[in-house]
C-alpha cells in the first residue's frame, strides 16, 4: 500500500490554482514552521523551482509533505526527483510507489534511473560513494533542466552526528568536523568522467530536527515510508555508527545530539573565519589562465600550512567538484612539492589530476593535457620537435604557436632551424658547454626545452630563439643573423 499521508482537501487559491491542503496537528505545524523559517532564511525566490530529493523513505516524505504546506501558501514551485540506483531488485517497485505518492499529492515528480557502475569505476570509492555521486548528478541535472540552482535534502540532526563521526574516523580536518550546514554551495559533477560541473546549493531544512521529531510527524501525517533493508546492515559504516556508536554515546551523554549541534555551529564559525583568510591568500597566490591553475611558490612558502592546504584543496575542488576525494598523503605530497620540490617533479593527485613543479610556480591540471596547456600559455616561439629547415637568404617561417621568423640569413656555413638534439653544445663566455646545462641554468621549464627553435650549424647551437636576449648563448662565430619574431602584428627584432 502506498502511504499517501493524510487525505488532503483540494481548494482554490486566489489565483485559481488548485493545490492540496493538509489538516495540521500541533506537531505537524511545528515542523512546518521550522521548514518555513529555514526557507525564509536562505531568501529563495518564490517563483523559482525547489528540487526535492525524494527516496520515498520517512525523512524525504516528511520533507516533501512539509514543503507542500508552504507551497500551498505561495511557496516556491516544487519538483520531486526520485533516483533509482538499481542496487536492489525491488528498486523499480519503490520508484512506482513514489510516483503514485506524488500523483496523489499533486507533486510534480521525475523518476531517474542511474548506472552506478560507471561512477564506481571512475571513483573507486565503493558502492555507497558511487550511488551518492550518481544521485547528486541526477538532482543537479533536474535543477539544470528546470532553471533552478538549489536542491533540498532531508538530512536531520541524527544524520549530522553520524556524519561528524564518519569524518572523524576518516581523519577529517576542521571543515569536515564542522558537519553539514543548512545551506552549502557545491560543484556537482554531471558525469562520471571529467567536468562539466554544476554549481548547486544544497538546502537542508530539517537539519535542526531529531529523527524522533520526524518519526512523530510521519506518524501523525499517516506517512507510510518505503523501507530500504540496506539501512539495517552494519556492513555499511554509517549504519554501524547509527546502530552501535551513537547509542553508546547517548548512554554516556543523553544530550549528545544537542552538544554535537553546538560543536558543529562553533566549528562552522571557525571555518568561516579561516575561509576568509584563504580568500585573501588565494587571490594573491593563485592564477587561472585558460583553465590552467598555477600557484606562486614564493608567496605559498610564506603562508601558514593551514592556508597552504586549503588553497590547494580549493583548486582541486574547483576542478573536480564534489568528487574531489583527495587522500591526505596526496595533498601533503603536493604541498611539499610546492615548498621544496625540484622543477619537473610530477605529483599524481586523483582522477588524472596532477601537480607539476616549475621553477617559480606549481601548475595543476590533467596529466594528458597539462604540458600542452603550459606550452600554449608560454609567451615564447615554439617549433614542433623534430623539425629541421635549412636557413639561407630571405626567411619567412611560421612557427607552431603563431609566431613567425622573418629576415635574412647570410653565412658561409650551413645554418639550420631545428629543435634541440641530445648532446647539443654551445658556447657561453668563450667556454663550450652542453645546451642542456645552459637551459637548466636559465630556468627553462622541461616542457619547453624540446620545443624551442634553435639556429645551429653542424658543430654547435648558435642561437636559442625567443629567450631573453641577455641570456642567449654566445658564439655566433661571425654569422650575420637578421631575424624577426612576429606575433599577431607585434614584432620583436633580434
Amino acid at each position: 500500500m502506498v502511504g499517501f499521508g493524510l487525505i488532503a482537501d483540494r481548494y482554490n487559491t486566489q489565483a485559481g490554482k488548485q493545490v492540496w491542503a493538509f489538516p495540521m496537528s500541533s506537531a505537524l505545524r511545528t515542523i512546518e514552521d521550522h521548514v518555513r523559517a529555514s526557507l525564509a532564511s536562505i531568501s529563495h525566490p518564490s517563483d523559482r523551482a525547489l528540487i526535492i530529493g525524494l527516496s520515498g523513505g520517512r525523512d524525504s516524505q516528511v520533507l516533501a509533505h512539509s514543503l507542500l504546506q508552504i507551497a500551498a501558501n505561495d511557496g516556491p514551485p516544487l519538483l520531486a526527483v526520485h533516483v533509482d540506483h538499481g542496487m536492489r531488485p525491488e528498486s523499480g517497485d519503490d520508484a512506482r510507489r513514489v510516483q503514485a505518492l506524488c500523483e496523489a499529492w499533486d507533486l510534480p515528480c521525475t523518476l531517474v534511473e542511474v548506472d552506478i557502475s560507471q561512477w564506481d569505476a571512475a571513483l573507486n570509492q565503493g558502492a555507497e560513494s558511487a550511488a551518492r555521486h550518481a544521485r547528486y548528478a541526477a538532482l543537479a541535472r533536474a535543477a539544470l533542466n528546470h532553471d533552478s540552482d538549489i536542491i533540498a535534502t532531508a538530512h536531520h540532526l541524527d544524520d549530522q552526528i553520524e556524519t561528524v563521526l564518519l569524518r572523524m574516523i576518516s581523519g577529517s580536518g576542521l571543515e569536515g568536523m564542522s558537519g553539514m550546514a543548512p545551506l552549502t554551495r557545491r560543484l556537482i559533477p554531471l558525469d562520471p568522467g571529467r567536468p562539466p560541473l554544476r554549481r548547486l546549493k544544497v538546502f537542508r531544512p530539517l537539519l535542526g530536527l531529531a529523527r524522533a521529531d520526524l518519526e512523530t510527524y510521519a506518524r501523525e501525517a499517516g506517512i507510510d515510508p518505503i523501507h530500504d533493508p540496506t539501512n539495517d546492515s552494519n556492513a555499511y559504516r554509517r549504519n554501524a555508527i547509527r546502530q552501535t556508536v551513537v547509542p553508546a554515546m547517548e548512554a554516556i551523554e543523553p544530550a549528545v545530539r544537542e552538544s554535537t549541534a553546538r560543536t558543529c555551529e562553533l566549528l562552522q564559525d571557525d571555518a568561516d573565519f579561516i575561509s576568509a583568510a584563504v580568500d585573501s591568500a588565494f587571490n594573491d597566490i593563485v592564477a587561472n589562465r585558460a583553465g590552467v591553475w598555477t600557484v606562486e611558490r614564493k608567496l605559498f612558502r610564506e603562508s601558514h600550512p593551514s592556508i597552504q592546504r586549503r588553497v590547494l584543496f580549493r583548486i582541486i575542488d574547483g576542478v573536480l567538484g564534489s568528487r574531489a576525494r583527495l587522500r591526505y598523503e596526496r595533498l601533503e605530497a603536493l604541498r611539499n612539492a610546492a615548498l621544496d620540490g625540484q622543477p619537473g617533479k610530477v605529483i599524481e593527485l586523483a582522477d588524472g589530476l596532477v601537480g607539476y613543479v616549475d621553477y617559480d610556480r606549481l601548475a595543476i591540471g590533467f596529466t594528458d593535457t597539462l604540458e600542452d596547456d603550459l606550452r600554449r600559455l608560454a609567451w615564447v616561439p615554439l617549433l614542433e620537435p623534430g623539425t629541421e629547415l635549412e636557413l639561407s637568404g630571405d626567411v619567412d617561417i611560421p612557427l607552431t604557436n603563431g609566431w613567425r621568423i622573418r629576415g635574412h640569413v647570410e653565412s658561409d656555413e650551413t645554418m639550420l632551424l631545428r629543435t634541440r638534439h641530445d648532446g647539443d653544445r654551445t658556447r657561453v663566455r668563450g667556454r663550450e658547454i652542453k645546451l642542456q646545462d645552459w637551459l637548466v641554468n636559465q630556468k627553462v621549464p622541461r616542457y619547453l626545452r624540446d620545443w624551442l627553435p634553435v639556429v645551429a650549424t653542424a658543430e654547435d647551437v648558435r642561437w636559442v630563439i625567443g629567450l631573453d636576449i641577455m641570456a642567449y648563448p654566445e658564439g655566433r662565430g661571425g654569422v650575420q643573423l637578421h631575424l624577426e619574431l612576429d606575433m599577431n602584428g607585434s614584432t620583436v627584432r633580434e
